[in-house]
């Protein structure tokens, strides 16, 4: 089996895991989004480092939430001055500043995702958050986390401070195949399972706002406009709806 191939099954495994272990926490988490949207909430979704990615996935894009934001905090994210921002990323005190900033408050919803769920800005924009009574669901790797010695000064990681914890069932150390004349593993684990664990959350959450009668903002995809101009004008109606309350849309 070529490398790729192995990397193709481990990522099929986590899937998998993801299924027979962590649906209750799913549903759990779709619940909450769904109750903060039809509440009027924003769905605010945090994660510094390469866990920044998984909220940009879903932010101002087709099939998800028009009422999703990414928080973005570019000093932390890596798009620039990405070694910098590893450090950042573990400063504690910084978080309920971006918190304060955005307005985040109920009836929102925060999702926060870091992988070794170890790191102080997602630690305490979660806990910030849970006190100012949004409910918190933090997307991590629960298994990978355990083991590691606690970075922050509580001693808390991410897990602890949410509401609603879902795992994403990745390798240990985010690597996933053994090369033979290589001490380290290769292909990292977590990003395709958060990216589906994320989409899973909010497609289900959809199907339950359906269920109770609620019809939620949704974007098509924006290329179809060329053939639809109606389309476009859906997109841009969510855009005005929300332009005034997300800093970054």
């Amino acid at each position: 089996m070529e490398a790729w191939e192995k990397y193709l099954e481990a990522e099929k495994g986590y899937l998998e895991e993801i299924r027979r272990t962590q649906r209750e926490a799913i549903m759990s988490a779709a619940k909450a989004v769904a109750d903060a949207t039809m509440s009027g909430g924003l769905i605010r979704v945090f994660g510094v480092g390469h866990s920044h990615l998984i909220a940009d996935d879903v932010f101002y894009r087709s099939a998800t939430l028009g009422n999703v934001q990414a928080i973005l905090e570019e000093t932390a994210t890596g798009n620039s001055e990405i070694f910098k921002s590893g450090f950042v990323e573990k400063l504690e005190g910084y978080a309920p500043l971006i918190v304060d900033y955005h307005k985040i408050s109920p009836p929102d919803c925060a999702i926060v995702i870091s992988n070794s769920g170890n790191n102080a800005m997602a630690i305490d924009f979660a806990a910030a958050c849970r006190e100012r009574g949004v409910t918190v669901i933090a997307l991590t790797n629960a298994a990978y986390s355990a083991t590691l010695k606690p970075r922050h000064s509580s001693g808390r990681r991410l897990m602890d401070e949410g509401d609603i914890v879902v795992s994403n069932c990745s390798a240990i150390g985010d690597a996933a195949v053994e090369l033979e004349g290589l001490p380290m593993r290769v292909g990292s684990t977590s990003s395709i399972p958060f990216i589906f664990l994320i989409n899973a959350i909010l497609t289900q959450s959809v199907e339950i706002m359906l269920s109770k009668g609620f019809v939620p903002d949704v974007y098509y995809n924006g290329a179809l406009r060329v053939n639809n101009p109606k389309i476009g004008d859906h997109n841009f109606a969510i855009i005005d709806k929300y332009y005034y309350r997300m800093k970054n849309l």
